[in-house]
């Protein structure tokens, strides 16, 4: 049924079954309602208008909907707000154009500004419900009375509507027109109130399908609500778990997107470690169990996967993780659990106690790690947020959230708990186990120390205090020196804890373009092109959210164009033009009036191989706006005390220790190379959890590296002089 209503199908749906739906007794009463509400906001003086008595009526006694969650937000202080109401009417008598995306961007413009005018000045929650039900009124021929994004995306797919630039209020004028256009204008207001029910009636009837297996938990809402739509599994069939991996949400969107003609599982794997290159075969194959039975964005058809009505949905939506909400609280144990809880602690509940919670609710988990995959996926999703307080990371319920809690059914916590006498159960945890979000334990330049850094803490220290006051950082050393290594741990220490939902991390390489990296048009999958945010606009949205640190790592920085890639706001990554009044307009704006600033919290640490030949000198202005702290390789007292602990001899360490330095001064002294191309200690140097290793086995390791590793990197420096390279090589192996 997604996307199958050409006109033909439109007209037959509106004189057919929705005809007998709107002149049902219940729909001809709230038809009328809805009709004279409008009338009431068209007609209405100004001085009408600026009572406080008829705002109440705009905003509380809205027939164009139900809001079930919206009625707990109050906005009382918006009826007397006068200056406020005046903005209402003046966008309520402005002209409207014909242009089709001017009238999307104005009703889009004027819900984020009044939404920002009410909130929190006069709510304490967000009233989008309530906002959205009073431009219905107000706006009776672009405005349907979908209530929420979701079911504006959906249904903008199921019947072929245009894609407007703007968020889920700029597609309202885009259904209308889709309908106006196939059954044609309407005749009077009654009628555009007709269209505008129309637009629920499509969604309620054709897309409003419970999951396979679902409980019926509440009785099907004939008219238009904001109540979110959701089908719990019974508590037998939910996932125990869901692990949350790093960047989920485009890993699934793109599993969706390539299975839009049809994938097999093998093509599918493939396509998962491509976007997820930490993944092994094992995980990529639990990642498609999680799209599949987890999530139910896609399903086999005729032995091929292909996306199911909640997958396509995922790749319509503007945003596609608020998508994923309604099939984690349906169908995975412990999500409508965990909303539940934290709306009876409106001080928030700490991370660890929050995950341990969700451990006692299963008694097959021995561990807490599947509770915290959770609330990563609350966070990843907006059903929870995180903030820091004295040190330790306390999860709250949004507003978004709240709506889901709403629409959970009274006795959920009696009929979905599982007894502990019952069937033992999968443990819940999956094979897929990756870094979650912040656990709240804090991370320090200790922390750093003990991983293995062998540079000195004053060094350290100096690298945060740059940070700090800089915002822009560049590691820069020869090959193996451990620069990505330490970018991101001095991110995470800048932060306070390793927390990866405040740490992005992107590799810089030459074809990388702005389109890329800050915005520009790619394929929508739909209707052609659509203006996307690269990974930066994304971290500047992201820092925005909060006061805390947020840390962008841009591997290898030099290997792309850095002033083209960041284009004018190379400029706004000063220290000192982190500021609203410093914003500029971009190549690529939204809108006439949009301009944009890199905010103060947000800190850009980039790493630079000296060695590459390939990279041309970086740019003058990159240089003037980061700080640079070179790193050399290290062999001291550090790395030999590192070695050590992990079972290697001090004749071996030594030996090995006095080669690699007479290498890299061999190196140094070589006029084609230099100091920059030095063999950094990271190739010897065993990860943190290699540990008693005897001799032979650390002879056996070194020497694995030493032909595998360093023996390539020495025949490419030394391309024209193989001889010399395969010398430097016998002397490393004669130390075994």
């Amino acid at each position: 049924m997604v996307g199958s209503f050409d006109d033909k199908a439109l007209i037959e749906a509106f004189n057919g079954p929705f005809r007998a739906y709107r002149d049902e007794p219940w729909a001809v009463e709230w038809r009328q309602k809805y009709a004279a509400h409008v009338e009431l906001a068209k007609n209405a003086d100004e001085a009408q208008w600026l009572d406080p008595a008829f705002q109440r009526r705009l905003w509380d006694e809205n027939p164009v909907s139900n809001i079930g969650p919206g009625t707990a937000v109050t906005v009382e202080g918006a009826y007397s707000d006068v200056a406020l109401a005046r903005e209402l009417l003046q966008f309520r008598n402005a002209p409207i154009g014909s242009d089709l995306a001017e009238r999307g961007k104005r009703l889009q413009d004027m819900f984020d500004h009044v939404l920002a005018r009410v909130y929190p000045a006069h709510a304490k929650r967000r009233p989008k419900a309530r906002l959205v039900r009073l431009m219905a009124a107000m706006f009776p021929r672009d405005m349907t009375c979908l209530m929420d994004a979701n079911r504006v995306w959906a249904t903008q797919r199921l019947i072929g509507a245009p894609r407007l630039i703007g968020d889920f209020i700029a597609q309202h004028p885009a259904l209308r027109q889709r309908i106006r256009d196939a059954i044609g204008p309407a005749p009077d207001m009654a009628g555009e109130v007709d269209q505008s029910i129309f637009a629920w009636f499509l969604w309620n009837r054709y897309l409003n399908r419970p999951d396979e297996g679902a409980v019926t938990v509440e009785a099907v809402q004939p008219e238009a609500s904001d109540i979110p739509p959701l089908s719990l599994l019974p508590v037998t069939a939910q996932r125990r778990s869901l692990a949350c991996m790093k960047g989920a949400v485009g890993v699934f969107v793109a599993v969706v997107r390539e299975a839009e003609n049809g994938i097999a599982r093998d093509d599918l794997a493939s396509v998962i470690l491509s976007e997820a290159p930490q993944l092994n075969t094992n995980s990529a194959a639990n990642v498609i169990s999680q799209a599949t039975g987890g999530l139910g964005l896609i399903h086999l058809v005729d032995g091929a996967y292909r996306p199911t009505q909640r997958g396509l949905e995922l790749l319509s939506a503007n945003e596609p993780a608020n998508v994923l909400r309604a099939p984690l609280v349906g169908r995975v144990f412990g999500m409508g659990q965990l909303l539940l809880q934290l709306s009876r602690h409106p001080e928030g509940m700490g991370a660890t106690e929050a995950a341990k919670w969700l451990q006692s609710l299963v008694p097959t988990w021995k561990t807490a790690i599947p509770g915290s995959h959770i609330i990563a996926w609350a966070r990843a999703t907006g059903l929870a947020r995180a903030e820091a307080v004295n040190g330790i990371n306390r999860i709250y319920l949004t507003d978004d959230g709240e709506e889901y809690v709403s629409a959970l059914p009274h006795d959920f916590e009696e009929r979905w708990r599982i007894n502990a006498s019952a069937e033992a159960l999968d443990d819940g945890v999956p094979e897929l186990i990756v870094e979650a979000f912040g656990s709240g334990a804090s991370y320090t330049l200790d922390a750093i120390i003990d991983e293995g850094c062998f540079l000195e803490r004053a060094t350290l220290e100096q690298a945060i205090a740059l940070l700090k006051t800089k915002k822009n950082l560049i590691l820069q050393g020869p090959p193996g020196t451990g620069k990505t290594w330490l970018a991101k741990r001095l991110g995470y220490a800048l932060i306070g804890e390793q927390d990866p939902s405040r740490l992005m991390a992107v590799q810089f390489q030459p074809s990388l373009s702005y389109e890329d990296f800050v915005r520009g048009y790619r394929p929508n999958g739909t209707t052609g092109l659509q203006l996307v945010d690269g990974a930066f606009l994304e971290a500047v949205a992201a820092a925005k959210t909060e006061k805390r640190p947020y840390v962008l790592v841009i591997e290898e920085i030099n290997r792309g164009n850095p002033a083209q890639i960041f284009g004018e706001l190379l400029t706004l990554l000063e220290a000192d033009k982190r500021n609203e009044s410093e914003a500029l307009r971009l190549a690529y704006p939204m809108s006439q009036t949009e301009r944009v600033h890199v905010p103060d919290n947000l800190h850009v640490i980039g790493t630079m191989n000296l060695a590459d030949r390939s990279l041309a000198l970086v740019d003058l202005a990159l240089r003037r706006r980061f700080a640079f702290v070179n790193l050399n390789p290290n062999f001291g007292a550090a790395w030999l005390q590192y070695c050590k602990a992990r079972g290697a001899p001090d004749e071996l360490l030594q030996s090995i220790r006095q080669a690699i330095v007479a290498l890299n001064e061999a190196i140094a002294a070589d006029p084609s190379l230099g100091a920059q191309f030095s063999v950094g200690h990271s190739f010897l140097t065993p990860a943190k959890e290699a540990k008693d290793m005897d001799a032979e086995r650390w002879r056996t390791w070194l020497g694995n590296v030493i032909l595998t590793e360093i023996r390539p990197l020495l025949l490419e420096y030394w391309y024209d002089a193989k001889e010399k390279a395969e010398d430097q090589v016998k002397m490393l192996q004669a130390c075994l």
